[in-house]
């Protein structure tokens, strides 16, 4: 059987470069080169890898991202659970805590949207409705907020006695509104003729 000899393409040293710029970065993440693991909960990143040749141009902080779960404070919109159960959509701020973890901000009229018993909370009755609460743990014994960042999802756990019951479905009278304008109108129309010539 004769033997068939292939030609590949032949290569430039330029076009080589640039494979070789493009695989790199792969093939010294795959090796763990880029990152490496200090221990279960940190991450290492070497900020080296982020500098450019631009002049005036800082290495970013990192640090913040070395901790598992951890992000930028900021307003996320998020859809919010209560006790399992999704009850809102809204935009939400949040600040970091001493963990650099997200914690939600709620103003006091936030909490009574969510149904939680405000006027029999001592340390929320005394407040305005646009205060401003950053620890809800502290406040209401039992609670718990997660914020799932990659889901944009809030939620919360916050103890049966803290919130009102409501029939399932129900809609409080301040979330109600005056409807729009409507006119109904309807007409029937029945018609005969008869030629007899």
């Amino acid at each position: 059987m004769p033997q068939r000899h292939h030609q590949g393409h032949k290569r430039t040293p330029k076009q080589l470069a640039l494979i070789i710029k493009r695989c790199l970065p792969m093939v010294l993440t795959g090796s763990g080169m880029l990152c490496t693991t200090a221990n279960a909960e940190e991450y290492y990143f070497d900020p080296i890898m982020l500098e450019t040749t631009k002049s005036g141009m800082q290495t970013t902080d990192l640090s913040r991202f070395s901790k598992k779960y951890a992000q930028l404070p900021g307003t996320y919109q998020v859809d919010i659970w209560l006790n399992k159960k999704k009850v809102s959509q809204k935009k939400i701020t949040f600040t970091a805590n001493a963990e650099q973890l997200l914690q939600p901000q709620f103003t006091v009229e936030q909490l009574r949207e969510l149904g939680i018993k405000v006027d029999e909370i001592p340390a929320l009755a005394e407040k305005d409705d646009d205060s401003v609460i950053n620890s809800l743990e502290q406040i209401i014994p039992g609670t718990a907020a997660e914020f799932d960042f990659n889901h944009q999802r809030l939620n919360l756990s916050i103890p049966q006695i803290a919130l009102y019951r409501d029939a399932r479905g129900y809609v409080s009278p301040s979330r109600w509104d005056d409807g729009i304008p409507t006119l109904f109108t309807n007409y029937s129309f029945t018609g005969s003729a008869n030629d007899s010539t």
